[in-house]
């Protein structure tokens, strides 16, 4: 071996050794981009979940509430949609099963909370009911969520929409 190409297979290993840690560091970032394009995947399963879950109640409350047939009364809380309209919804709202359903969106620790950054004064749920009069059928309800990922960025929404004919 000549004068001239002595280190010359240690300068190819070092580059090699180089791209090859160039690679394996672009594996850990598509892993860490992975987990977290999967949890907002989950943040908007669960807000679908939530939305449709309070759409059913709706939906149901109006048969239950008149021993199987359409409660059309005006008076109870279950005979009018429209007493399931706020914006936005809190967990104090006066429709109880608002509240509970909002508390079941926020808590006060991330493992058990469903959306996160959701509270009583930021990304609050809003539900919409129109029209507005009893017994104008259908009512149609919109359902919007919102929510802060942890790891921060923008916040995020979901909106769903149902017609509830009585």
């Amino acid at each position: 071996m000549s004068d001239r190409q002595q280190g010359v297979m240690l300068v190819e290993a070092m580059i090699a050794l180089l791209i090859f840690a160039m690679g394996v560091l672009a594996v850990i970032g598509m892993q860490a981009r992975s987990i977290g394009q999967t949890m907002d995947a989950r943040y908007r399963v669960d807000a679908a979940f939530l939305a449709n879950q309070l759409l059913s109640e709706i939906w149901a409350s109006r048969t239950v509430a008149n021993n199987g047939l359409p409660d059309t009364s005006t008076t109870t809380l279950y005979g009018n949609p429209g007493f399931y309209s706020c914006n936005p919804c809190t967990s104090t709202n006066s429709n109880p099963v608002i509240q509970g359903w909002v508390q079941q969106i926020q808590s006060t620790t991330s493992q058990s909370a469903y959306l996160p950054g959701v509270t009583d004064i930021q990304n609050a749920p809003v539900i919409s009911v129109s029209p507005s009069t009893p017994n104008s059928q259908p009512y149609t309800i919109t359902v919007t969520l919102h929510w802060k990922s942890p790891q921060g960025g923008a916040t995020h929404n979901y909106t769903t929409m149902a017609q509830i004919n009585g």
